[in-house]
Protein backbone atom coordinates (compact mmCIF):
# COMPACT_ATOMS: atom_id res chain seq x y z
CA UNK A 1 0.00 0.00 0.00
CA UNK A 2 1.58 3.25 -1.02
CA UNK A 3 2.13 5.55 2.08
CA UNK A 4 0.55 9.22 1.44
CA UNK A 5 2.45 11.78 2.68
CA UNK A 6 2.15 15.42 3.41
CA UNK A 7 3.96 16.52 0.24
CA UNK A 8 1.53 14.19 -1.69
CA UNK A 9 -1.27 15.94 -0.08
CA UNK A 10 0.06 19.16 -0.80
CA UNK A 11 0.58 18.43 -4.52
CA UNK A 12 -2.64 17.29 -5.10
CA UNK A 13 -3.87 20.52 -3.92
CA UNK A 14 -1.89 22.49 -5.80
CA UNK A 15 -2.84 20.28 -9.36
CA UNK A 16 -6.51 20.51 -8.67
CA UNK A 17 -6.34 24.47 -7.87
CA UNK A 18 -4.39 24.97 -11.33
CA UNK A 19 -7.28 22.49 -12.61
CA UNK A 20 -9.97 24.86 -11.18
CA UNK A 21 -8.15 27.88 -12.32
CA UNK A 22 -6.81 26.88 -15.75
CA UNK A 23 -3.49 28.12 -14.90
CA UNK A 24 -0.49 25.93 -14.58
CA UNK A 25 2.81 25.51 -12.29
CA UNK A 26 6.40 24.85 -13.34
CA UNK A 27 8.16 21.91 -12.55
CA UNK A 28 11.04 23.41 -11.15
CA UNK A 29 8.98 24.98 -8.36
CA UNK A 30 7.49 22.10 -7.20
CA UNK A 31 10.46 20.70 -7.38
CA UNK A 32 12.67 23.33 -5.26
CA UNK A 33 9.69 22.77 -2.45
CA UNK A 34 10.20 18.83 -2.69
CA UNK A 35 6.99 17.82 -3.93
CA UNK A 36 7.77 16.12 -7.18
CA UNK A 37 6.07 12.02 -6.72
CA UNK A 38 9.01 10.00 -6.50
CA UNK A 39 7.60 7.32 -8.21
CA UNK A 40 4.47 5.84 -10.06
CA UNK A 41 2.84 4.76 -6.82
CA UNK A 42 2.83 8.24 -5.47
CA UNK A 43 1.81 9.80 -8.72
CA UNK A 44 -1.53 7.44 -8.77
CA UNK A 45 -1.44 8.94 -5.19
CA UNK A 46 -1.83 12.28 -5.92
CA UNK A 47 -3.81 12.22 -8.69
CA UNK A 48 -6.66 10.61 -6.50
CA UNK A 49 -6.15 13.48 -3.73
CA UNK A 50 -6.22 16.15 -6.86
CA UNK A 51 -9.73 14.33 -8.11
CA UNK A 52 -10.73 14.83 -4.18
CA UNK A 53 -10.03 18.39 -4.57
CA UNK A 54 -11.89 18.52 -7.86
CA UNK A 55 -15.12 16.37 -6.88
CA UNK A 56 -15.61 14.99 -9.85
CA UNK A 57 -16.64 11.89 -10.67
CA UNK A 58 -14.65 9.36 -12.72
CA UNK A 59 -16.17 9.14 -15.77
CA UNK A 60 -13.40 6.70 -17.42
CA UNK A 61 -9.84 5.74 -17.83
CA UNK A 62 -7.02 6.76 -20.16
CA UNK A 63 -4.29 3.96 -20.12
CA UNK A 64 -0.83 3.83 -20.87
CA UNK A 65 2.42 2.40 -19.51
CA UNK A 66 5.51 3.74 -18.24
CA UNK A 67 8.84 0.83 -18.18
CA UNK A 68 6.16 -1.84 -19.12
CA UNK A 69 4.00 -1.06 -16.60
CA UNK A 70 0.52 -0.31 -16.80
CA UNK A 71 -0.89 3.08 -15.20
CA UNK A 72 -4.08 5.09 -15.52
CA UNK A 73 -5.40 8.73 -15.64
CA UNK A 74 -9.00 9.10 -14.71
CA UNK A 75 -10.96 10.83 -17.25
CA UNK A 76 -13.31 13.90 -15.68
CA UNK A 77 -14.80 15.33 -18.17
CA UNK A 78 -16.39 13.33 -20.79
CA UNK A 79 -18.89 14.31 -23.54
CA UNK A 80 -21.22 11.53 -25.80
CA UNK A 81 -20.71 13.27 -29.45
CA UNK A 82 -23.33 11.22 -30.44
CA UNK A 83 -25.79 13.43 -28.63
CA UNK A 84 -25.00 16.50 -30.11
CA UNK A 85 -23.16 15.65 -34.09
CA UNK A 86 -21.71 19.17 -33.69
CA UNK A 87 -20.87 19.12 -30.03
CA UNK A 88 -19.80 22.62 -28.57
CA UNK A 89 -16.77 21.84 -26.08
CA UNK A 90 -18.19 23.91 -22.83
CA UNK A 91 -14.66 23.70 -20.79
CA UNK A 92 -11.81 25.64 -22.31
CA UNK A 93 -8.12 25.50 -22.77
CA UNK A 94 -7.66 22.38 -24.85
CA UNK A 95 -4.21 22.44 -26.18
CA UNK A 96 -4.19 19.47 -28.79
CA UNK A 97 -6.30 16.19 -29.70
CA UNK A 98 -5.71 12.86 -29.95
CA UNK A 99 -8.11 10.60 -32.09
CA UNK A 100 -8.08 7.39 -30.16
CA UNK A 101 -10.53 4.19 -30.20
CA UNK A 102 -12.22 3.86 -26.84
CA UNK A 103 -14.42 0.57 -24.90
CA UNK A 104 -17.22 1.08 -22.88
CA UNK A 105 -17.53 -1.18 -19.92
CA UNK A 106 -20.29 -3.25 -19.62
CA UNK A 107 -19.21 -4.74 -16.25
CA UNK A 108 -16.84 -4.49 -13.79
CA UNK A 109 -12.86 -5.08 -13.80
CA UNK A 110 -12.20 -5.72 -10.36
CA UNK A 111 -8.67 -6.95 -9.50
CA UNK A 112 -8.31 -10.50 -9.43
CA UNK A 113 -6.32 -12.90 -6.75
CA UNK A 114 -3.44 -14.00 -7.41
CA UNK A 115 -2.62 -16.70 -9.81
CA UNK A 116 -5.78 -15.30 -11.51
CA UNK A 117 -5.91 -13.17 -15.15
CA UNK A 118 -7.95 -11.82 -17.35
CA UNK A 119 -7.43 -12.77 -21.12
CA UNK A 120 -8.38 -10.73 -23.98
CA UNK A 121 -11.27 -12.58 -24.51
CA UNK A 122 -12.44 -12.26 -21.34
CA UNK A 123 -11.98 -8.40 -21.84
CA UNK A 124 -13.61 -8.42 -25.06
CA UNK A 125 -16.80 -9.80 -23.34
CA UNK A 126 -16.81 -6.74 -20.71
CA UNK A 127 -17.18 -4.80 -23.41
CA UNK A 128 -20.50 -3.40 -24.30
CA UNK A 129 -19.44 -0.88 -27.66
CA UNK A 130 -16.02 0.58 -29.13
CA UNK A 131 -16.39 3.72 -30.32
CA UNK A 132 -13.78 6.73 -31.89
CA UNK A 133 -13.20 9.40 -29.26
CA UNK A 134 -11.57 12.23 -29.37
CA UNK A 135 -9.27 13.49 -26.14
CA UNK A 136 -8.78 16.53 -26.00
CA UNK A 137 -5.02 17.51 -24.20
CA UNK A 138 -3.95 20.00 -21.79
CA UNK A 139 -1.69 20.45 -19.13
CA UNK A 140 -1.22 21.46 -15.38
CA UNK A 141 2.24 22.04 -15.69
CA UNK A 142 4.50 24.45 -17.02
CA UNK A 143 6.35 22.39 -19.21
CA UNK A 144 3.59 20.42 -20.43
CA UNK A 145 4.80 16.52 -20.84
CA UNK A 146 8.73 17.27 -20.63
CA UNK A 147 8.78 16.56 -16.78
CA UNK A 148 9.74 13.54 -15.14
CA UNK A 149 6.81 11.08 -15.45
CA UNK A 150 5.68 10.74 -12.23
CA UNK A 151 4.69 14.10 -11.96
CA UNK A 152 3.24 13.88 -16.31
CA UNK A 153 0.82 10.86 -14.42
CA UNK A 154 0.18 12.84 -11.12
CA UNK A 155 -1.09 15.54 -13.87
CA UNK A 156 -3.53 13.01 -14.90
CA UNK A 157 -0.66 12.26 -18.21
CA UNK A 158 -2.53 15.44 -19.98
CA UNK A 159 -5.66 14.98 -20.25
CA UNK A 160 -8.20 18.44 -20.91
CA UNK A 161 -11.43 16.12 -21.09
CA UNK A 162 -12.52 13.31 -23.50
CA UNK A 163 -15.29 13.18 -26.38
CA UNK A 164 -17.15 9.84 -27.10
CA UNK A 165 -17.79 9.68 -30.63
CA UNK A 166 -20.39 7.15 -32.70
CA UNK A 167 -19.44 3.10 -32.35
CA UNK A 168 -17.33 1.77 -34.56
CA UNK A 169 -17.09 -2.39 -35.84
CA UNK A 170 -15.10 -4.11 -33.20
CA UNK A 171 -13.96 -6.09 -35.89
CA UNK A 172 -11.71 -2.93 -36.40
CA UNK A 173 -9.78 -3.51 -33.09
CA UNK A 174 -8.34 -6.88 -34.98
CA UNK A 175 -7.72 -5.34 -37.71
CA UNK A 176 -5.43 -2.92 -35.58
CA UNK A 177 -4.30 -5.84 -33.74
CA UNK A 178 -2.77 -7.54 -36.85
CA UNK A 179 -1.72 -4.48 -38.85
CA UNK A 180 -3.87 -5.06 -41.76
CA UNK A 181 -2.56 -2.85 -44.47
CA UNK A 182 -5.89 -2.10 -45.86
CA UNK A 183 -6.99 0.34 -43.13
CA UNK A 184 -8.52 3.40 -44.86
CA UNK A 185 -6.55 7.13 -43.99
CA UNK A 186 -7.68 9.01 -41.02
CA UNK A 187 -8.44 12.81 -41.54
CA UNK A 188 -8.26 15.28 -39.09
CA UNK A 189 -8.56 19.07 -40.01
CA UNK A 190 -9.68 22.43 -38.63
CA UNK A 191 -11.28 25.05 -40.49
CA UNK A 192 -8.66 25.81 -42.24
CA UNK A 193 -6.45 23.04 -42.27
CA UNK A 194 -5.87 19.28 -42.50
CA UNK A 195 -3.61 18.15 -39.32
CA UNK A 196 -3.47 14.75 -40.18
CA UNK A 197 -3.99 12.52 -42.95
CA UNK A 198 -2.75 8.88 -43.03
CA UNK A 199 -3.56 5.10 -42.34
CA UNK A 200 -3.82 5.34 -38.50
CA UNK A 201 -1.84 2.86 -36.68
CA UNK A 202 -1.92 2.53 -32.34
CA UNK A 203 1.03 2.92 -30.38
CA UNK A 204 0.80 -0.03 -29.03
CA UNK A 205 -0.54 -2.14 -31.93
CA UNK A 206 -3.56 -4.17 -30.67
CA UNK A 207 -5.90 -1.37 -29.05
CA UNK A 208 -6.94 -3.71 -26.66
CA UNK A 209 -3.76 -4.67 -25.01
CA UNK A 210 -3.47 -1.09 -22.15
CA UNK A 211 -7.02 -2.65 -21.15
CA UNK A 212 -5.84 -6.15 -20.69
CA UNK A 213 -2.49 -5.06 -19.01
CA UNK A 214 -4.14 -2.58 -16.43
CA UNK A 215 -7.33 -4.98 -15.95
CA UNK A 216 -4.57 -7.29 -14.84
CA UNK A 217 -2.49 -4.78 -12.54
CA UNK A 218 -4.48 -2.01 -11.39
CA UNK A 219 -2.60 0.48 -9.29
CA UNK A 220 -5.53 3.53 -9.03
CA UNK A 221 -6.83 4.61 -6.06
CA UNK A 222 -10.17 5.92 -7.48
CA UNK A 223 -11.96 2.39 -7.47
CA UNK A 224 -10.60 0.83 -10.84
CA UNK A 225 -12.36 -0.01 -13.53
CA UNK A 226 -16.32 0.44 -13.47
CA UNK A 227 -19.55 -0.75 -15.65
CA UNK A 228 -20.10 2.24 -17.60
CA UNK A 229 -16.74 4.14 -17.76
CA UNK A 230 -14.62 5.11 -20.99
CA UNK A 231 -11.67 3.67 -21.38
CA UNK A 232 -9.28 4.59 -23.88
CA UNK A 233 -6.09 3.31 -24.81
CA UNK A 234 -3.72 5.61 -27.44
CA UNK A 235 -3.89 8.06 -29.70
CA UNK A 236 -4.31 6.53 -33.61
CA UNK A 237 -2.72 10.56 -35.01
CA UNK A 238 -0.70 11.32 -32.08
CA UNK A 239 -1.33 14.24 -30.12
CA UNK A 240 -1.86 17.36 -32.86
CA UNK A 241 -1.41 20.99 -31.51
CA UNK A 242 -4.66 23.32 -32.41
CA UNK A 243 -3.63 26.49 -32.35
CA UNK A 244 -6.45 28.86 -32.58
CA UNK A 245 -8.74 26.71 -33.84
CA UNK A 246 -12.09 27.00 -32.93
CA UNK A 247 -13.33 23.75 -34.81
CA UNK A 248 -12.28 20.11 -35.05
CA UNK A 249 -13.20 17.59 -37.29
CA UNK A 250 -12.29 13.80 -38.24
CA UNK A 251 -13.22 11.76 -40.71
CA UNK A 252 -12.27 8.13 -40.73
CA UNK A 253 -13.67 7.23 -44.80
CA UNK A 254 -17.21 5.73 -44.23
CA UNK A 255 -16.56 4.17 -40.99
CA UNK A 256 -16.80 7.31 -38.72
CA UNK A 257 -16.28 10.86 -38.41
CA UNK A 258 -16.59 13.64 -35.31
CA UNK A 259 -16.91 17.12 -35.08
CA UNK A 260 -16.14 19.33 -32.15
CA UNK A 261 -16.84 23.12 -31.54
CA UNK A 262 -13.79 24.08 -29.29
CA UNK A 263 -14.08 27.13 -26.42
CA UNK A 264 -10.79 29.17 -26.29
Amino acid sequence: MTTITEANIRLGMILADAEARQSSVSSERLESRDLLPSNTDAAMAVQALAVGTIGKEVAGWKLGSNNSRPVAAPLLDLYDEVKDSMLAMPKPGALGVEIEICFVLADDLPALPIGKTYTRETILKAVSSVHIGAELVSYRLTEENRVPFPLFLADRLGNHSFVMGPPIDSSLVDAFARQDLGLPPLIVETEEDVLFAAVPTHPQTDPLAPLVAYANAPNDHLGGLKRGQVVTTGSLCGMIRLGGATQVKARWDTIAKMEIQLTP
